[in-house]
């Protein structure tokens, strides 16, 4: 899937050069064609030769190319902290003060979505310190490509919301339904899949959980579980989506016991929706508890979101880099910090999706000066590359032929052959659920984008709401929110949005840091 410019240009705008990449703003990867008049952006659309995107560009493609490049809010340059104050520094002298830094003491690495594999892979050959803000799947993380998706016809999707993660996939789900897919939406917020679903349920995640255990049972169920058991067994090779979030929740264990269950007995394709780490790494909460053991934390994207307060006080005694596009929160608890490039102003490596492949993309557009590329930078303080070549073999795939041809599949072991002893089921009568919605955390520095969804409210079910004595407001451990009741969420669940922060520029909210006990989790029992 080599995409190349097109002999006839999509665009009536004057431009002197095209340029084609892979976006990486979601695990879809979709082709796009960028036109540029020296050296700047006129126009951006879908490249029409690729399967994925199949011409269209999302909104998200378009604001994170086209629209931060631009942005008069981003950060360029090198700052060191002094005190309050940010001092800008030349780059030569940055590299001496961070090699005198991370060549001492243990360094932890926090990786966001926007860290691209080259990131990773050096990290990984410096340290098994490596932490994401996603959840760690160490099996194949889908058995299907999103193009695949239209072919099935039984789909069962469970608390999966393609629209807000991976925008461009809903096409296939789309003409699933259209060409006669049965579509049961199993949740705990009506999602937008919902509103093409044959038949819907709204419930609260351990009642969710409970649902699709009742599928495993030999015993006789409801009407409803009958039907999926019945239909699951009849069309083998149904499609089951799972919401990612699902993995990064107490519901951890239950999930992937449910999901090798389900394949084994009726032998299910399934995709992982949403932000998903398929390699070696560890997670947020293994940091916060060992927090303590590193002198240095290096950071590409901005992860302090989920720092809850006592952890933004450890910093103090630490040395912090990090890589941002915007002065957001991580930026403001950062020692030294570099103006950072993004995908499409490198060589990029997109593997951060359930989609178990990869997607290389060269750079498109020239950065301009001040924008420093983290690895680059890595590869000056530590005086090596890092081997991903070997890294890729060892998941079957050749480095050299990624680049040639622009994608390679995982080679993972499937989730079947995996043995779950079991789970433990927590329960509550109300539960807290904070995910990603339409705007994510880069949108919210964007004037267009972040008037989508300008203010961060909490929702409940109007039931729910009355049983708490509960109508105007809600408060969350010391946050206010105002308070917004809806029939779109199961009775037992409070929704907020989480992709919002102090610190940025637009009606700022608040991060999930500052009101979740356990702030990597999606869901967490609430009272």
């Amino acid at each position: 899937m080599n995409l190349k410019p097109t002999k006839i240009p999509l665009t009536l705008k004057a431009f002197n050069e095209q340029r084609v990449g892979f976006c990486a703003g979601c695990g879809c990867g979709c082709g796009y064609i960028l036109y540029l008049k020296d050296g700047k952006i006129v126009d951006l659309y879908g490249h029409p030769a690729d399967r994925r995107g199949v011409g269209s560009f999302c909104t998200k493609g378009i604001t994170y190319i086209q629209e931060v490049s631009t942005n008069p809010l981003r950060l360029r340059g090198v700052f060191l902290r002094r005190g309050e104050e940010f001092l800008s520094l030349e780059y030569p002298e940055a590299l001496s003060f961070l090699r005198e830094k991370l060549l001492k003491g243990k360094t932890a690495f926090l990786l966001g979505r926007h860290a691209g594999l080259e990131e990773y892979s050096m990290a990984k050959s410096l340290t098994d310190e490596v932490f994401v803000d996603a959840p760690i799947v160490d099996f194949l993380p889908s058995t299907l490509e999103p193009t695949e998706w239209k072919r099935a016809k039984f789909i069962l999707s469970v608390d999966a919301e393609p629209v807000f993660s991976e925008v461009m996939a809903t096409r296939w789900l789309v003409d699933a339904v259209e060409g006669g897919a049965y579509l049961f939406c199993l949740s705990s917020r009506y999602e937008t899949l919902c509103g093409k679903a044959k038949e819907r349920l709204l419930l609260k995640p351990d009642l969710m959980v409970k649902f699709l255990a009742s599928l495993l049972e030999p015993e006789k169920g409801g009407e409803r579980v009958e039907f999926l058991k019945k239909s699951l067994f009849l069309l083998r090779g149904s499609l089951l989506l799972l919401g990612a979030h699902l993995f990064s929740s107490p519901f951890r264990d239950a999930m992937v016991y449910l999901l090798v269950n389900l394949r084994r007995k009726y032998g299910v394709n399934y995709s992982l929706v949403g932000d998903v780490m398929p390699f070696p790494a560890k997670g947020l909460e293994e940091l916060f508890e060992s927090l303590e053991d590193f002198e240095n934390l290096l950071v590409v994207g901005n992860l302090f979101r989920y720092f809850k307060e006592e952890h933004l006080r450890a910093l103090k005694d630490k040395f912090v880099v990090s890589f941002q596009v915007f002065p957001n929160i991580t930026a403001h608890h950062s020692d030294l910090l570099f103006a950072s490039t993004l995908f499409y102003e490198r060589d990029f490596i997109n593997y951060r999706h359930g989609f178990s492949c990869l997607l290389y993309s060269p750079q498109t557009l020239q950065p301009e000066a001040g924008l420093y590329d983290p690895y680059r930078v890595l590869e000056e303080v530590y005086g090596e590359t890092g081997d991903i070549r070997g890294f890729l073999e060892g998941y079957g795939i050749d480095y050299e032929r990624l680049k040639e041809e622009g994608q390679a599949f995982l080679c993972m072991e499937d989730v079947s052959l995996k043995k779950p002893e079991g789970y433990s089921l927590p329960e509550g009568e109300l539960f807290l659920h904070t995910e990603s919605t339409l705007v994510e955390d880069l949108g919210h520095w964007n004037p267009w984008t972040h008037e989508m969804e300008k203010y961060q409210r909490a929702y409940l079910n109007p039931h729910t709401a009355r049983r708490l004595g509960l109508r105007d407001k809600v408060r969350v451990r010391g946050v206010n929110f105002e308070l917004q009741l809806t029939e779109n969420l199961a009775e037992g669940v409070l929704f907020i949005p989480s992709e919002y922060e102090e610190f940025q520029p637009f009606d700022p909210g608040h991060r999930v840091g500052s009101f979740l006990k356990k702030p990597f989790h999606r869901y967490e029992v609430f009272s």
